[in-house]
């Protein structure tokens, strides 16, 4: 892993670990291992963070799987931890290797809990799945999204909207595919109201790809990720470069932006995840690629974009380092800024994982050197209370363990809080270690995409003479092609669209609102002249289909 990944041809992804080999550098406060932090949680078994949350109790809701010592994922796992980090509960998930695993969590108003990630069970390589779990940890619902064979595909980030959730999802395809992002609308039970498809028709990007979803103050939504593109004026090679993307709340893209050119200087690396401030400017952590600098490297860095997409600023914490990132970005409560992740400084050397605060120009003010080591935090929140609360992976050599921080906002670690709190108060029983199945509904996602019949109309006869026959489709596609992505939308889910007929010259014929439960109806055309017409269905103020029809 000694060479950059910037070009198309040297690829690599720091999904798991920080980077292979750290090396320790002093730049700002060691703190010694904390009375109370860190916690480790099921030592007996390998486990894998991949989320951490606060619960409406304070205490602390961790999303991840159980894993193999080699890095296979066995079964899906969610911890819940009291305020001092003791573990309260765990919930397995699925059965045993079927390769589930929890990737993202989140709290719905109801104070249950929607969790995503990916399973095994009805892909070797891994489908999307869903589930809704109520306040005591019981499954409401779960969808499995089976995709396609021989590809990973898995649900990034899941929110709740009103009226249902709005999910990432990506699709595993190759390297270099532009075709990986997904968003998917549900409703409060889970079913699909329409999943959409970010196909880029630049021909320059490639491997357009997702890491987190965030939303914005607007309802609008952001997708931090990275892809494949040229510097400005050139066609080849394309280099790694960090690529945000903000849709509206119906998945229309609004802007796109792979960040290219910043204060006269080419940019390469990636961006992983964002905050928006009140003035909708986007704050990211990322890595910045430097591979014609003295001395080569990667720099862990953050990122500052425009509420239009434009490149501000960005800010390297860490000078002249080998191999670096940041992952996760926060607010602290005095709208400075947590940002952590890792660096080295070459590489054969150990390295070190670190948290800083910085205000919203970049400039350190304070910072905690955590431990040396060559595994980041995969997710890390500032809670209700203003404390750094960070998860993270360690392989100690047989296994791997799930590791909880928690600092306060001056990057020291928390305290023990000794007075008395409830958890689950919500449940009316208490909450036990068990498992939860996968016995889900299985979507096929994929059909409707690959299926050109899918959302067309069916008209018989043709030529008609009396009467005419027109079936409903019960999907609705639409197909919206522009400069920045081409959108499929599937709408499982419609109440009404209408139907319209219209004669060669631009007279309406016929318009009348048909239902989705309406399967079919009859019109009587025997008074119509001879001649063609164009059936068309709008839906959205979009012609989702249309047919010609001959009257004879």
């Amino acid at each position: 892993m000694g060479n950059h990944p910037s070009t198309l041809f040297t690829f690599f992804k720091m999904r798991i670990y920080c980077f292979p080999i750290l090396f320790l550098i002093l730049f700002g406060t060691s703190i010694a291992i904390g009375q109370n932090w860190p916690k480790c949680y099921l030592p007996s078994f390998g486990t894998f963070p991949k989320s951490v949350i606060q619960d409406f109790d304070k205490g602390y809701l961790i999303g991840g799987q159980f894993i193999t010592a080699d890095g296979f994922p066995i079964w899906g796992l969610l911890m819940k931890t009291n305020i001092n980090g003791e573990l309260l509960w765990y919930k397995s998930f699925g059965q045993y290797d079927d390769g589930t695993g929890i990737f993202d969590i989140n709290k719905t108003n109801d104070n249950g809990i929607i969790i995503s990630g990916a399973t095994k069970i009805t892909d070797s390589w891994g489908d999307p799945f869903i589930m809704k779990l109520n306040a005591c940890g019981e499954k409401e619902w779960c969808r499995i999204y089976a995709i396609g064979q021989n590809r990973f595909d898995a649900t990034q980030s899941i929110r709740q909207i009103p009226g249902g959730y709005i999910a990432y999802v990506f699709y595993g395809n190759e390297l270099f595919s532009s075709d990986k992002l997904y968003l998917y609308r549900l409703d409060n039970n889970g079913d699909l109201v329409w999943q959409q498809q970010y196909g880029n028709p630049d021909s320059l990007m490639a491997g357009a790809e997702g890491y987190d979803m965030s939303e914005t103050s607007d309802f609008k939504y952001l997708i931090s990720g990275f892809c494949y593109y040229p510097d400005s004026g050139t066609v080849n090679p394309k280099y790694l470069k960090p690529l945000l993307i903000k849709v509206d709340s119906s998945g229309n893209v609004v802007w796109e932006k792979a960040w290219d050119y910043i204060s006269g200087e080419i940019f390469h690396g990636e961006s992983f995840r964002s905050i928006i401030d009140n003035h909708q400017n986007i704050y990211t952590s990322g890595r910045h690629i430097e591979s014609l600098a003295t001395p080569p490297g990667d720099r862990p860095t953050m990122l500052i974009t425009d509420s239009v997409g434009n490149e501000i600023s960005y800010h390297d914490l860490v000078p002249n380092s080998w191999q670096a990132v940041f992952f996760n970005i926060n607010w602290f409560q005095d709208s400075t800024i947590e940002i952590d992740g890792g660096w080295g400084m070459n590489p054969t050397s150990d390295g070190q994982i670190a948290v800083f605060k910085v205000d919203r120009n970049g400039n350190i003010l304070d910072s905690a050197n955590i431990m040396q080591s060559v595994y980041c935090f995969s997710d890390a929140i500032v809670d209700h209370n203003n404390k750094v609360v960070l998860t993270q992976p360690l392989h100690d050599g047989n296994h791997w363990r799930t590791n909880l921080w928690k600092l306060n906002s001056d990057l020291e670690y928390d305290t023990l809080y000794t007075h008395p709190f409830v958890y689950d108060s919500l449940c009316p029983h208490p909450i036990t270690s068990d498992t939860i199945p996968l016995d889900c509904i299985v979507v096929g996602i994929d059909e409707p995409f690959q299926n050109p019949e899918t959302g067309k109309l069916k008209i018989y006869p043709n030529p008609a003479r009396d009467v005419l026959h027109i079936e409903i489709p019960q999907q609705l596609k639409n197909e919206t092609h522009g400069p920045v992505f081409n959108l499929t939308t599937v709408y499982h889910q419609w109440k009404s669209a209408i139907l319209e007929i219209y004669d060669l010259f631009g007279r309406k014929m016929y318009s009348k609102e048909v239902l989705q439960a309406e399967k079919s109806l009859e019109l009587d055309v025997s008074g119509w002249g001879r001649g063609m017409y164009v059936v068309r269905l709008v839906y959205n103020a979009h012609t989702v289909a249309s047919a010609k029809v001959m009257v004879e």
